[in-house]
C-alpha cells in the first residue's frame, strides 16, 4: 500500500547546522521542503541553493525559502530546529503551516521544547524528537556533515501511531535512520546525558567533543556531570542507568568529529544555551534537593565568558 507520507510537504524552521543538514537531505530526496532561514544565510540559500558537505560527497538542493512559511501553505511536516531561546519567538514564523493534519517534530537542544510548541498548537500536533548528529554552518548556505545523523521520534503519550510510522518511511526515504520511541520522553532525557557532559565543557576548552572525551584531565569532569543528571532524573522517574554516562563518552571517542553547538556559539559570538543544560540540572537539582557542584561550576564559568565576551 502506497504511504500517504511517501513525499511530503515539509518546513524547517531554522536552517543551521541541524536543520540545514535535515532539510536538504530531505529535498534531495523528493520531499517538497521550504526552509525558514534568516540574514546572510537566507540570502545565500535564495542565489546559491543550500550545499551539504559529507564524507560521502556534497551536494545541493535549490529549496524555497524565506523568513516566513506563509507563500508555502499547510505542510505534512513541521520540524523546529531553532535555538533553544528562540523558539517561542519562532512559532508565528510558521503558525499559517500547521494546518489540522499537520505534525509539528521538535530537533532542538533540553526539555521544554515540546511543552512551548503544544502550549501554542495543542498537545494532539506535537511529535517528540531527538537527533543525533555533528554538523555546523561552514558559511551562509554550506552545511558540514561531520558525525552521525540518526535520529528518533515518538508519540508524547508513547503511542505508536499511524502518522509516526508514516514520518518514519519519510525519512528512510531520504535515507536518515530513524528509530520509532514508544517512550520519546525517556529518550530527550537521555540525550540530555550527552549534551551537560559535552557542550559547556567543550565551550570553555575550546576544543572538539572527541578531544575532550580523550583527555584523562577531562574526563573525569565529564563523566562528573552526566552523573549529576542522571540522578536528577532518576530523581524524577526518569530510567536513566548510571552506566550510560561512560557509554556517551565511549560513543564520542569512536566516533567522527563533533564541535558542540556551544562552542559553535561561542566562536561565532552568539548567545550559549547553557540555561537548558547545567543551569537546568542544577536548577532541577535544588528544587529536589540534590547537590550539583560540578554543573553549578560549569554554569558558573560560561556565564562569566558569556559577560566578559570571551
Amino acid at each position: 500500500m502506497e504511504c500517504y507520507y511517501a513525499r511530503m510537504k515539509i518546513v524547517i524552521v531554522g536552517a543551521g547546522g541541524v536543520g540545514g543538514y535535515y532539510g536538504a537531505t530531505l529535498a534531495k530526496a523528493g520531499h517538497e521542503v521550504f526552509f525558514i532561514a534568516r540574514k546572510e544565510n537566507l540570502v545565500a540559500i535564495k542565489r546559491r541553493g543550500l550545499t551539504v558537505k559529507t564524507s560521502s560527497g556534497d551536494f545541493t538542493v535549490q529549496p524555497p525559502c524565506g523568513e516566513t512559511s506563509e507563500p508555502f501553505g499547510v505542510a505534512d511536516l513541521v520540524i523546529v530546529c531553532v535555538k533553544s531561546y528562540d523558539t517561542s519567538g519562532s512559532l508565528g514564523l510558521f503558525e499559517s503551516s500547521v494546518g489540522e493534519t499537520t505534525a509539528v517534530v521538535s530537533f532542538q537542544n533540553g526539555l521544554d521544547s515540546e511543552d512551548i510548541l503544544f502550549r501554542r498548537f495543542g498537545a494532539e500536533k506535537v511529535i517528540g524528537g531527538v537527533c543525533f548528529i555533528g554538523s555546523r554552518v561552514e558559511k551562509p548556505g554550506v552545511i558540514a556533515h561531520s558525525a552521525y545523523g540518526h535520529i528518533a521520534i515518538g508519540e508524547l503519550d508513547g503511542e505508536v501511531t499511524e502518522r509516526v510510522k508514516e514520518i518514519a518511511v519519510a525519512f528512510g526515504r531520504a535515507d536518515i535512520k530513524c528509530k520509532i520511541s514508544n517512550n520519546i520522553k525517556r529518550d530527550i532525557c537521555a540525550k540530555m546525558i550527552w549534551n551537560v557532559g559535552f557542550n559547556s565543557i567543550c565551550a570553555i576548552l575550546d576544543c572538539d567533543a572527541k578531544t575532550a572525551a580523550q583527555s584523562d584531565k577531562v574526563k573525569p569532569l565529564i563523566l562528573s556531570a552526566m552523573l549529576e543528571w542522571i540522578a536528577v532524573a532518576r530523581e524524577m522517574e526518569v530510567d536513566l542507568k548510571p552506566e550510560m554516562a561512560q557509554r556517551n563518552i565511549e560513543v564520542t571517542v569512536k566516533g567522527g568529529e563533533v564541535i558542540p553547538s556551544m562552542l559553535q556559539d561561542r566562536r561565532s559570538g552568539r548567545k550559549m544555551e547553557v540555561d537548558i543544560f547545567n543551569e537546568k540540572v542544577t536548577a532541577l537539582g535544588d528544587s529536589l534537593g540534590i547537590d550539583t557542584p560540578v554543573n553549578r561550576t560549569i554554569a558558573g564559568l560560561i556565564s562569566h565568558l558569556s559577560y566578559t565576551g570571551s
